[in-house]
């Protein structure tokens, strides 16, 4: 971590009047309204913190953990906070990790300026003891967007249920991942981790447990989830683990961040120095974040993983990186040592549809075919794979098939290895057919948080969203939280459970488990599709299908 000196939160944010004193546990003031909410004030390591009173739960809003980065300290790793005096109102959401406005009209995403986005939402059930269980969200946005400001990421649901919710910012982007010649890569993680040590020594203030914390995360959050495991600086910090829709691959070699890294500064006309991009302006690191195409996207792809990573403009360029300093494993490697209380994992079965649904225009039938033949799919491997998908649409079927290798997959081999090592290991697939996208990447979010009244959430999955849904996943996620298991059978590479979350919520008893009966179909007479899409494929056998009411049939897999 840094060694710079302590930093108090900046003046906007803090108040050096008195306040109502009450207990360490947050005792509601009686006569402190802040629109007409009650206001309460808890007593932490770092200091006075004053939130809102709601029924059932308590908020507290923009908490720093670190010192600010802006405007000296961007490129830097983060700084502790040093504590501070009087009381720091944490009623407003607090600023936001510079980046460029991203599909703000389906996935609310305010962008707050200001000198420290660094801080933390916290969410506390109003009657928390001090031993109520922690979740620290860990939001998406690949990795160049996103924030704890958005309304699909408030706590509320998860506070009404007895959990401690806290949802930090981390930098984005170049600020979080570039490596520098006279610095360090993963920023963004070592941001993370001092969220973490806050959690740690601050968290039992609010309620919450510090010896029971399970981070989980969606999208880019379920990769620096992830990544998390094979960090040493994060050991001891979290108990379990929940990856929703973590994409592959999950960490970046040191030499492709390293060529990304020079091209960034190249293009922006600076060194690769912390000093030189610190004199950058985030203006003019912003315009470039939004219009640059990286080289690796342009050129013909050297693997699979990045051909399927390259489909589109957007794909991942920013990430984790297996340094060997920050991140010393890979995740498949540190879940492999076992050192981990459980594991929850899955992914939506439809994650490129909003993907290449965004794409204008249309993928072509020639665009559809090359990138079958970039995932290895071609001849009768491909006429076996549409077969077995039942579909006439070239687009649909080239969504599924990147849905397939990269995400659903590497869920697969993840559960597998976290299992095979004694890990407590539960997995799921959501897929529910939304009207608009299917079951897309994000399309669980609002079920996730049982937020389906929040903006943008219409847009992404139309009118009539079911309720019941929502009850469902959200209440696995809360018992994972709790007990460490979401509520259904633990993943075995026998009998591999996963929990099917669709209108109707049932368990899938599968030796195949996220493997996909299309790809097995693809499989070549060797047992592997090109582009090593799928492994041996199993002989015909039995699954056993049970229903959210108990009821079993049996169903005959191909």
């Amino acid at each position: 971590m840094g060694t710079a000196s302590r930093s108090t939160p900046s003046p906007r944010r803090a108040s050096s009047q008195p306040c109502f004193r009450c207990c360490s546990r947050g005792t509601p003031s009686p006569d402190r309204h802040r629109e007409g909410k009650r206001t309460m004030v808890v007593h932490t390591p770092h200091g006075r913190v004053q939130g809102l009173e709601h029924r059932g739960y308590r908020e507290f809003l923009g908490i720093p953990y670190a010192a600010a980065p802006y405007p000296r300290h961007a490129f830097d790793p983060p700084r502790p906070l040093a504590p501070w005096s009087g009381v720091f109102e944490a009623t407003a959401p607090g600023a936001t990790a510079a980046h460029p406005p991203v599909a703000r009209e389906l996935f609310p995403d305010p962008v707050i300026e200001g000198p420290n986005p660094l801080n933390l939402n916290v969410y506390a059930p109003s009657n928390a003891d001090g031993h109520s269980p922690v979740l620290v969200w860990l939001h998406g946005g690949g990795f160049f967007s996103g924030g704890n400001a958005s309304p699909w990421y408030t706590g509320e649901s998860f506070a009404r249920n007895g959990i401690v919710v806290v949802v930090p910012n981390y930098r984005l982007a170049a600020e979080g991942f570039m490596l520098l010649d006279d610095g360090i890569a993963n920023r963004a993680l070592l941001d993370i981790i001092l969220a973490l040590e806050w959690v740690r020594d601050d968290i039992e203030a609010f309620g919450g447990d510090p010896g029971n914390v399970t981070v989980a995360g969606q999208s880019a959050g379920a990769t620096a989830t992830l990544a998390l495991s094979g960090c040493p600086g994060a050991r001891g910090l979290f108990h379990r683990l929940a990856a929703m829709s973590a994409g592959t691959p999950l960490l970046s070699s040191l030499d492709r961040t390293r060529m990304l890294s020079e091209e960034f500064a190249a293009r922006l006309g600076t060194r690769r120095t912390v000093a030189a991009l610190t004199g950058t302006s985030v203006h003019k690191r912003l315009e470039l974040e939004t219009a640059w195409l990286p080289k690796e996207v342009q050129a013909p792809p050297a693997d699979v993983d990045d051909r399927a990573r390259g489909v589109r403009r957007n794909s991942l360029r920013w990430q984790p990186t297996l340094d060997g300093t920050v991140v010393t494993a890979s995740p498949s490697d540190a879940l492999t040592a076992g050192s981990l209380d459980a594991l929850l994992i899955g992914t939506t079965v439809e994650e490129w549809n909003f993907m290449l649904g965004q794409t204008a225009p249309a993928p072509s039938l020639d665009a559809c075919l090359q990138g079958f033949a970039n995932l290895g799919l071609t001849g009768q491997d491909l006429t076996d794979y549409l077969r077995a998908m039942a579909t006439d649409n070239p687009g649909h079927a080239l969504a599924q098939a990147l849905t397939d290798r990269t995400f659903r997959m590497p869920a697969r081999e993840l559960a597998d290895g976290a299992a095979k090592a004694g890990i407590p290991t539960y997995t799921y697939q959501f897929a529910w057919p939304a009207p608009v996208f299917g079951a897309a990447h994000c399309a669980d979010l609002p079920f996730v948080f049982d937020h389906l009244d929040a903006p943008g959430v219409a847009g992404l999955l139309g009118p009539g969203a079911p309720a019941q849904l929502a009850t469902a996943l959200h209440g696995a996620l809360v018992r994972f939280v709790r007990e460490g298991s979401p509520g259904w059978s633990p993943y075995d590479t026998e009998a591999r459970a996963v929990r099917v979350f669709d209108v109707e919520v049932r368990e899938v008893v599968d030796a195949v488990g996220l493997l996909p009966d299309r790809l097995r179909a693809a499989c070549g007479s060797n047992g592997r599709a090109r582009g090593a899409l799928c492994d041996t494929p199993p002989p015909p056998r039995s699954l056993s299908v049970r229903g959210s009411g108990g009821s079993s049939r049996r169903e005959r897999v191909p």
